[in-house]
């Protein structure tokens, strides 16, 4: 797939990987507006000056992981202290090493922290620059572990009070000592979850030891520019570029322009689907059927709104919903509230006439 409109952004990251660990990193974003393909860039390109070390997981590769699922994930059993990951043949990223005869089930938490602080010295010593990145690493909430003898839980059921401490925020805290404490590593995440983003952004382990950076739809000019490099007419620039606002929406009208669709065809089944989509989630849904047309009815003569002053306490949940849907995209660092993408707003206005 071609690298769509993204120079500053790829600029941005290669910079920040070269720099000195200074805080963990958060990329965030709508879905599919293109984080893991500018991130997969940034790895492509930096690896070719081979002072780099690049650890690399996708965990939308996987099905919500399990205590032991996350360790296969995460290592790589061999002799060194990092080993390249044999599932990314055309990309040189590694995974932390661990010894062949290690337990598995017998794995407490110290010990993954403390095989994954030598990996990154290993690196190190070699006079390299380690840099670690999770796409999605919200995935990994719903593990916990037991206080008692430090084993891993993935029971719903043990939670903070009761025993049990997160996997996920016991990360943050080793994150923040390679960066910020020690300046030995680079932590990326990457996420679509903008609630997630909320609650990190909110949580007090990361204060003052985190940054922020949106990849964010794509440029209008810039859209238009490379319809007509793909030999749009500019009536089909101009009738397009009023709806597209992700790459994939460009690759999906350059395919099915080839396929014998017309432009309107396209866009008019984009957005024929988003309508079945958004009605019947809320035919589906217990909630308050009105309260949710009331906060999409925000969006009839205008694409964003302004979290602190558009949204009352009592829409929250509505508004919480639709994001959780992915509808609605929440930018909690901007305080800005939009559909996920264009096409979804004219969905939603598509809705309300009726």
């Amino acid at each position: 797939m071609r690298f769509f409109d993204r120079e500053k952004e790829l600029n941005y990251l290669k910079t920040y990987c070269q720099l000195e660990p200074n805080s963990i990193l958060f990329v965030y974003g709508p879905k599919s507006s293109g984080k893991t393909r500018v991130m997969l860039k940034v790895i492509e390109e930096l690896n070719k000056k081979d002072d780099i070390v690049f650890f690399y997981y996708d965990l939308r590769r996987y099905a919500t992981p399990t205590k032991e699922e996350f360790l296969k994930i995460f290592f790589e059993k061999g002799d060194k202290k990092y080993l390249l990951n044999k599932f990314e043949i055309d990309l040189k990223i590694f995974k932390f090493g661990i010894e062949e005869n290690f337990d598995f089930n017998n794995l407490s938490l110290n010990d993954v922290f403390d095989k994954i602080y030598e990996s990154i010295e290993a690196v190190i010593k070699e006079g390299k620059k380690p840099v670690l990145i999770i796409d999605e690493l919200q995935k990994l909430k719903n593990i916990y572990f037991n206080t008692e003898n430090q084993r891993f839980s993935a029971s719903p059921l043990l939670r903070f009070g009761d025993g049990g401490k997160s996997l996920l925020n016991e990360l943050f805290n080793l994150f923040v000592h390679l960066t910020k404490v020690r300046h030995l590593c680079h932590v990326i995440c990457l996420t679509s979850d903008t609630l997630f983003i909320e609650e990190i952004y909110k949580n007090s382990t990361l204060e003052n030891a985190a940054k922020y950076y949106l990849i964010d739809w794509l440029n209008k000019k810039n859209i238009k520019k490379i319809l007509k490099e793909e030999g749009f007419s500019e009536e089909e620039i101009n009738y397009a570029s009023k709806f597209i606002s992700l790459p994939y929406e460009i690759v999906d009208l350059i395919e099915n322009k080839k396929l014998g669709l017309s432009v309107e065809e396209t866009i008019n089944q984009w957005i024929n689907i988003d309508v079945d989509k958004i009605k019947y989630l809320i035919d589906t849904s217990d909630l308050n059927e009105e309260e949710i047309y009331s906060v999409l009815s925000k969006f009839k003569d205008k694409i964003k709104i302004n979290y602190k002053t558009d949204v009352k306490k009592d829409e929250m949940k509505y508004i919480k919903f639709l994001i959780e849907n992915e509808i609605l995209f929440y930018d909690v660092i901007n305080g800005i509230i939009k559909p996920t993408s264009i096409k979804k707003w004219y969905a939603i206005k598509e809705i309300l006439k009726k």
